[in-house]
């Protein structure tokens, strides 16, 4: 497994669509949902199909016109540069073998920080999404590889499934990937959400909101700490600039000189030997 050939998907999602008198969505769903029922076999190919929507994937009204960001990405050499960066981390980094979808990004896509979201990923158990508009650097599309394949590894260490991962696996997972990111890339490659807060500020809301939470089961209920939530008085990206925190404390004080290592530890003990305490 590795890159997939999304571009033959898309190609032909652009024909058939182009000449279309029925339904985009059914076709946009059956040549993209339904050949990734294996993947999923809890859900159904519409239940696939909303959570790719949901995480960046172009919407089916947008398949007539998919060959021009198509044409886009290919002279971009974007599936060329994920390959390439794909297996220099598998090797870098003795992670598993997995299929990496790419497709293009939504152009209903929000505003972060004063500035259009040009790119998202996910990463499940066994697949990897990346969802990428064009005119992208070449560190950036690698920098987003790492952080959703990073998580691929830490995944298949911790080896427990969504509904029984742990507020506090997921905070030190997100914060292991982007450090991974600034290891690998540099700096400047760091989402912003990294040093949206202080380490004074994380401290405080790390002891008021995600303390008491720690043990809260379930990655669909994590969402509001990694992302805020106002109205429970959580800043917005707050568990994600935390968790990145943790493990920037964990290794300054350990002197860690191998990430690898991270991989194979606990949550609590990245947690126990870092700044943030239980109390």
């Amino acid at each position: 497994m590795s890159v997939e050939d999304t571009v033959s998907i898309l190609k032909n999602l652009s024909e058939l669509s182009k000449n279309l008198q029925g339904n985009l969505e059914e076709v946009h769903r059956k040549l993209i949902a339904s050949p990734l029922k294996d993947f999923f076999p809890q859900a159904t190919p519409e239940d696939i199909q909303r959570e790719l929507l949901t995480r960046g994937l172009f919407n089916p009204d947008e398949s007539p016109a998919i060959d021009e960001i198509l044409r886009d990405l290919e002279n971009e050499q974007v599936w060329e540069t994920i390959r390439s960066e794909y297996k220099y981390l598998q090797q870098e980094w003795g992670g598993p073998d997995v299929p990496i979808f790419i497709y293009p990004l939504t152009k209903h896509r929000p505003i972060m920080e004063g500035v259009e979201v040009r790119k998202n990923g996910v990463s499940y158990n066994g697949l990897l999404f990346l969802f990428v508009g064009a005119k992208l650097e070449s560190e950036e599309l690698k920098a987003l590889l790492a952080h959703e394949y990073h998580h691929i590894c830490r995944m298949s260490y911790l080896n427990k499934s969504p509904y029984k991962t742990e507020l506090l696996d997921t905070l030190i997972m997100e914060g292991m990937a982007e450090y991974a990111v600034e290891n690998l890339y540099g700096e400047q490659w760091l989402s912003p959400w990294t040093k949206r807060y202080s380490q004074e500020n994380c401290l405080d809301l790390w002891t008021k909101f995600f303390v008491p939470a720690l043990k809260v089961k379930g990655v669909d209920n994590h969402f509001s700490f990694l992302y805020g939530n106002l109205a429970e008085g959580i800043p917005h990206w707050s568990g994600y600039c935390i968790g990145y925190r943790i493990v920037c404390s964990y290794i300054e004080n350990q002197d860690i000189n191998d990430i690898t290592e991270l991989f194979k530890m606990s949550a609590a003990e990245i947690l126990k030997g870092s700044a943030f305490k239980l109390s």
